[in-house]
């Protein structure tokens, strides 16, 4: 099974120790570019820029293609890529922790 997610979930994850649960529970993670450029700005705690600097196999970026309809314009980029992202990929399942 492949899933999008979003930043924060992936943040926690790691934080906490955990984020080999992914790769339990799915084949691949996929990610847009902006939630990439999330984990890796400036104030990212380090542990979580190691993570990202290294990415694991099953970690995929992808560029959107798509145009966010009105009903995504108050989520940042992050969040509103993973949406679009799991709807061009045809992917029915995101890790996000925002009220769609």
């Amino acid at each position: 099974m492949i899933v999008v997610a979003d930043a924060s979930p992936l943040n926690y994850l790691v934080l906490t120790d955990q984020i080999g649960l992914l790769p339990v529970l799915y084949q691949r993670v996929l990610i847009p570019e902006a939630v990439l450029a999330e984990l890796q700005r400036p104030r990212t705690p380090k542990s979580i820029g190691l993570w990202v600097a290294a990415p694991p196999s099953w970690l995929e970026v992808c560029v959107v293609h798509g145009v966010p309809d009105g009903g995504l314009v108050g989520l940042d980029p992050s969040e509103r890529d993973a949406i679009l992202l799991a709807l061009e990929r045809g992917v029915g399942l995101v890790l996000i922790d925002e009220a769609v």
